[in-house]
Order: structure tokens, then C-alpha cells, then sequence
């Protein structure tokens, strides 16, 4: 069989995914061989440990143009079942912040699970026998179950917006971090580019009130009075309201 592997998304997890492929590699090996009667997957404690090691890497969910938000599972798990902090947190915002932790992680683990059974689906097929068929038909009703699942899940974040941008990030297999990074590198040089054009009107006042002050000074003098005192005229009426209060 012609081993085929694809990294994973996280860098930190990537040897867990490694090593949890070849597992299920050499396993499917060994199940399509006719020597062996082997039926269970020696792998999956493996997965567990490569899941629980995604679980802790920090998720991009939004770009709104402006500001970036992450979040760590594993962390708000924690803090909200951290004593320390239930004296300081309404019991509605508690259940709220639950809520939404919990639909992200089972969306989470239904679209991890269905990825694995894609993935073993195209190991069954790519080295096909008259054995796979049983196991490919069990995973073609697993596949059909799971978009059932996620068709079901769909209404629970009908809140949820996430740009179209990161969606082709990942559709052309790139990290989705790099989206937050690329996003807020856009966002600093338009605000450079703002900051340069804010400066040079500053110099183009400068020197207009220069050449102004040359040209045309009784003009010039008779303008600053009356910026001075429109400047201090708001002053001036507070001063005024103080007073009567």
C-alpha cells in the first residue's frame, strides 16, 4: 500500500498525527489480510491523545477587520468550573458561557469524527479486496449519518459569521492562524497609511498658515482672533452654566 499522509493543521500535534496514521495504516494491513482475524483498532487510544492535544491549541474563530478573537477550549473549560470564580459570575452568564462551550465542542468532536472516518474510507479504498467491502459499507453509512448530524447541528449557529476569507484559506490547505496574522498586518499598514496622511494635511496647515501670514498678515491676524474665540467660546458658556448652578 502506497503510504499517504497528510500534516496536521497544528505543528504542535503533528507527531501524535504521524504516529496515529501509520498505526491505522499498518492495522488496515493487517485487517484486509486473510491471516489475521483481527476486528478491533489497536489505534484509538493514539487519537484520543491526538484530539486531546488539539484541544489545547488556541482556535481563530472571527476576523472582523479590525480586532482578532481567540479562545482555549481546555482553559474556559476550566475557569468555568473553577470555584474561585463562581462568587463573581452570575449564574445566567455561567450557563450562557456553558451553552456556547459545549455546542462548539460537539460540533468540534462530530466534525473530528467525521474527517477520521473520511480518511479511513479513502485508506479502505485506495487498497480495495473483496474483505473491504463490508468495512467500506460501513463507513459510507457512517460518512451519511454524520452529514445528518451536522445538517441537524447547522440551526445552532445560525449566529455565528465567519468570513469567506478563511474559508479559503483552508480550502487551499493553509494554516487558519495564518489568516488572523495576515489580517492584522492589513490592518497596520492601513492604519500607517491613515496615520502618514494625517501628518502631512498637520505640514499642509503649517505651511499654509505661513505663506498666509506673509501674504496676507492683517487677513492672517484677524483669522486667528477669530478661531481664538470660538475656541474659547464652549469654555466660556460652561463657565457660564457652573456659575448659575
Amino acid at each position: 500500500m502506497t503510504e499517504r499522509y497528510m500534516p496536521s493543521i497544528f505543528p504542535e500535534c503533528d507527531k501524535l498525527k504521524q504516529a496515529y496514521d501509520k498505526c491505522f495504516s499498518d492495522f488496515f494491513e493487517k485487517f484486509i489480510s486473510a491471516e489475521t482475524l483481527t476486528v478491533s483498532n489497536p489505534c484509538d487510544r493514539l487519537h484520543e491523545t491526538y484530539r486531546y492535544c488539539i484541544e489545547k491549541v488556541p482556535y481563530v474563530l472571527y476576523c472582523d477587520g479590525s480586532w482578532f478573537v481567540t479562545k482555549i477550549i481546555s482553559e474556559l473549560k476550566g475557569k468555568l468550573m473553577d470555584p474561585s470564580l463562581m462568587g463573581s459570575m452570575s449564574n445566567a452568564s455561567i450557563l450562557q458561557e456553558t451553552a456556547t462551550d459545549t455546542r462548539y465542542n460537539h460540533l468540534e468532536q462530530t466534525l473530528e469524527n467525521f474527517q477520521e472516518n473520511a480518511r479511513q474510507m479513502g485508506v479502505i479504498a485506495s487498497d480495495f479486496t473483496t474483505r473491504s467491502q463490508e468495512p467500506l459499507n460501513q463507513k459510507i453509512h457512517t460518512l451519511i449519518s454524520g452529514l445528518h448530524e451536522l445538517d441537524h447541528l447547522k440551526n445552532q449557529f445560525m449566529d455565528v459569521k465567519i468570513p469567506l476569507e478563511l474559508l479559503e484559506y483552508l480550502d487551499q490547505g493553509k494554516n487558519p492562524q495564518l489568516y488572523t496574522k495576515e489580517c492584522l498586518e492589513r490592518t497596520l499598514n492601513k492604519n500607517k497609511e491613515m496615520n502618514g496622511k494625517i501628518e502631512m494635511y498637520k505640514k499642509f496647515r503649517a505651511m499654509l498658515l505661513k505663506e498666509l501670514g506673509e501674504e496676507m498678515p492683517n487677513d492672517m491676524v484677524l483669522y486667528r482672533n477669530l478661531r481664538d474665540r470660538k475656541d474659547a467660546s464652549p469654555q466660556h458658556e460652561n463657565c457660564n452654566e457652573d456659575a448659575s448652578d
